[in-house]
């Protein structure tokens, strides 16, 4: 029987009518700092490079780099596992998803720290900081591809009996919101105005905040029918608390609370230990999927 394909436009008005509305909030925001983050490279000054080195925080990115070594065995793993997947008789499907996308992630942070730590960080003065501090935006754009990458790699596994494809479609609002937000945010430091730069950096802060709602209605969702439940609701729960933290910081950090020393080696430890334990947990996740589906087969 010949497939019909689908119009793209019906494709389209499909998903969105599938999304719930925290994720139709998510695209409306996506959309208000896109246009707000246009608007404001048009009609703003962009402040000045940040001209002099700080030293202590090139160590901080060289040492970041250099840990990341340490996650390398897990890459390692995980090209072996996937390799193995592919050869095998009957591959799957989800394990295939999750080695590439951790995969993807690792090689995001290791370009951009590796950036950082030879001095290629963009470094701008921070506008919206009470003292002299640098922003970089090497950082920034790494996050942009970092976080809704960490994103599906949190909420994929929730949706264990469909496709990736599918997950992707239903995530797509969250993905684009967070990469927007880092933008928004970024960007919102940088501007010479201050009422401009401020009001992208909130708009990126409540952008998160319809995220997290939009995360908790799809936990609603799929929590009752996918595998190993508590574990993975205390990941997802872990990674919204890290985030928020992340906020905090990032705050904290231009009210002059908290050190830009500091701010980097809370970065980079956080980026660390989080890579670290969704490849772990990613593990966890589809050894206990090969281990039910053997028992299935055997009682078949």
């Amino acid at each position: 029987m010949a497939q019909i394909d689908v119009p793209m436009g019906e494709k389209i008005f499909n998903a969105w009518q599938s999304w719930p509305g925290t994720a139709k909030w998510c695209v409306a925001f996506t959309v208000a700092q896109i246009a707000a983050c246009v608007t404001a490279h048009q009609s703003y000054e962009i402040g000045p490079m940040y001209k002099s080195v700080k030293e202590d925080e090139m160590a901080v990115f060289t040492m970041t780099r250099n840990a990341l070594i340490i996650p390398m065995a897990l890459f390692t793993l995980i090209a072996m596992y996937q390799v193995a997947e592919m050869c095998s008789p009957k591959p799957r499907h989800r394990v295939l998803v999750i080695s590439r996308v951790s995969m993807f992630e690792f090689m995001v942070k290791m370009t951009y720290y590796t950036l950082l730590s030879r001095g290629y960080g963009l470094a701008f003065v921070n506008q919206r900081s009470f003292d002299q501090r640098p922003i970089y935006a090497t950082r920034w754009i790494g996050w942009t591809v970092a976080i809704p990458t960490m994103l599906f790699m949190n909420l994929y596994p929730l949706m264990d009996d469909r496709k990736a494809s599918d997950a992707l479609i239903r995530l797509l609002p969250q993905l684009a919101s967070s990469a927007a937000y880092c933008w928004s945010c970024g960007l919102g430091c940088i501007l010479d105005d201050p009422g401009m730069g401020w009001f992208l950096n909130f708009l990126g802060i409540f952008a998160y905040l319809v995220i997290i709602a939009d995360t908790i209605a799809y936990v609603g969702e799929h929590i009752g029918t996918t595998s190993s439940p508590s574990l993975k609701g205390l990941s997802i729960a872990l990674k919204e608390i890290m985030f928020v933290v992340y906020t905090a910081v990032f705050l904290f950090g231009n009210w002059g609370q908290i050190s830009s020393y500091a701010c980097q080696v809370f970065y980079g430890i956080t980026d660390l230990s989080h890579l670290a334990v969704m490849c772990t947990l990613l593990f966890l996740y589809w050894n206990t999927d090969a281990s039910k589906q053997e028992s299935s087969t055997k009682i078949d």
